[in-house]
């Protein structure tokens, strides 16, 4: 036993040396362009958005489902360079929370987490935040012209930086903002190419330099003015992007990681058009001639077909799911005759505004998924599952709670080309969770999200997951 803990305080030593040593490792290329969004479960998860200033707050959610337990060590990457975040433990099978700005301060960075055991976890990040609107209620509060209204964004991390990026969402007009977010894991600074591909006037191309172990933030509309439009990142060293946008002086605001892969499908789980829900399906084309994109939804009853639409090349189109779709809740398949990319935003009104959150999708269903994130005390948690298979699907779904204490496990059936939706209140009475889905059938591969609903739905939060086969 004496050896097993000598050998993992040298692995702490090894590890914290090479950090104070080196400031951070220079990544590794991606050789096959293989990758998707949020990639398998993997060791090491890349974050590359994350506030605790401008009024935000940012937690960090680390998933162990392994049956042993593990460390991970963090590393923040900031404005003003890197900040070593030290190691932390995880219990088996369990969900971890961290705040970063107690090693941070109040600044803006991205994050790297690493498993020092080298075993697979899941890694997501969440961001809370005030909008500008003095308060006369509280004029004494930390921030005096700002007051809680209860909304936030999250997303997955990425498991490998890359050269090229895909981002379908973004928007810089009727009250939108949209921020470019790009992370630089390497030694050396990265010459990034942005390529916004508008709606209605064609692509617009800007340059942009990332330091080396920084992050950078850009507004669109200081690149294109006021636009739809998704965005392409290229790179002369791998990097990795994200995507804010906010709506109505940051009184709603959604957050989602890219893709390095176009394909001829993309599977978005979560969707709904009924209970109060307004929901948009964002499709990038990135090839020079026009796509025809089809979509398929599955739906509690069953799969719907929606009429298929053209896109331009190099260009993007947004599809209102409502006008087509009426009070159903649904996943997604969009289908394209050339490779593209799709991302799904969900708008509802709340006592206080109107609130939203997005996800980009997967190329592809897989056999099980990893979501960190959950609670079931003070929110909602749902977690949404797509069939997409021609037969039904049996699913398990586990809990897995914070030290790994009072997990729950239960088995359910998709039928065919369906969703359904679990609300974790119905068997967690209380408390965080992170959460497992697998399908239990050979070859009968899901689509997974998690979305997240705070304060009577007065905000809300939406993410993939990590995948393994």
């Amino acid at each position: 036993m004496w050896h097993k803990v000598h050998a993992t305080i040298l692995v702490f030593a090894v590890l914290l040396a090479l950090v104070m040593q080196c400031g951070i490792a220079t990544a590794a290329h991606v050789a096959d362009g293989t990758v998707v969004a949020s990639g398998a479960a993997s060791s090491t998860w890349y974050l590359a958005e994350g506030s605790t200033a401008w009024g935000f707050s940012t937690y960090i959610t680390i998933e162990n489902p392994n049956n042993s337990r593990l460390h991970a060590h963090l590393t923040y990457m900031t404005r003003d360079g890197v900040v070593n975040g030290g190691v932390v433990s995880l219990a088996p099978e369990s969900e971890t929370t961290i705040y970063p700005e107690e090693i941070v301060g109040r600044t803006d960075f991205s994050t790297k987490v690493e498993c020092v055991e080298g075993e697979e976890i899941a890694a997501d990040r969440t961001m809370t935040w005030f909008y500008p609107e003095q308060s006369q209620e509280n004029p004494d509060m930390e921030y005096p012209y700002y007051y809680w209204n209860g909304d936030a964004h999250s997303s997955v991390g990425v498991t490998s930086p890359a050269t090229t990026w895909y981002l379908p969402e973004g928007c810089s007009a009727y009250g939108f903002e949209t921020w470019l977010l790009i992370q630089n894991p390497n030694a050396g600074k990265a010459r990034c190419t942005i390529t916004y591909m508008t709606e209605d006037s064609g692509p617009v191309t800007v340059t942009k330099v990332v330091a080396g172990g920084f992050r950078a933030s850009f507004n669109m509309k200081d690149d294109i003015g006021e636009k739809n439009a998704s965005i392409r990142v290229d790179s002369d060293i791998p990097v990795i992007p994200e995507r804010a946008t906010y709506k109505d002086n940051r009184r709603a605001g959604s957050d989602s990681i890219g893709t390095t892969t176009p394909a001829p499908d993309y599977y978005l789980a979560e969707g709904s058009t009924a209970w109060g829900f307004t929901t948009y399906l964002l499709v990038q084309n990135p090839n020079r001639a026009a796509a025809t994109v089809t979509v398929y939804c599955q739906t509690p009853k069953g799969e719907k077909v929606l009429k298929p639409i053209s896109v331009p090349g190099n260009s993007r189109k947004t599809i209102k799911v409502n006008d087509l779709l009426h009070k159903t809740d649904a996943s997604f398949r969009v289908h394209g005759s050339l490779p593209i990319v799709a991302e799904r935003s969900m708008y509802w009104n709340s006592d206080t505004g109107q609130a939203c959150h997005s996800s980009i999708g997967m190329a592809s269903a897989h056999m099980k998924f990893y979501l960190p994130d959950g609670d079931a005390g003070d929110q909602e948690t749902w977690t949404l599952v797509e069939n997409p298979n021609a037969t039904p699907v049996s699913i398990e779904i586990a809990y897995y709670c914070e030290a790994g204490q009072g997990d729950v496990w239960f088995t359910d059936t998709i039928p065919a080309r369906s969703r359904k939706s679990y609300n974790m209140q119905d068997r967690l009475p209380y408390g965080k969770a992170a959460i497992k889905v697998r399908s239990i059938n050979s070859g009968r591969k899901i689509m997974v999200e998690r979305s997240m609903y705070s304060y009577g739905r007065e905000g809300g939060t939406n993410t993939i997951g990590a995948f393994s086969e």
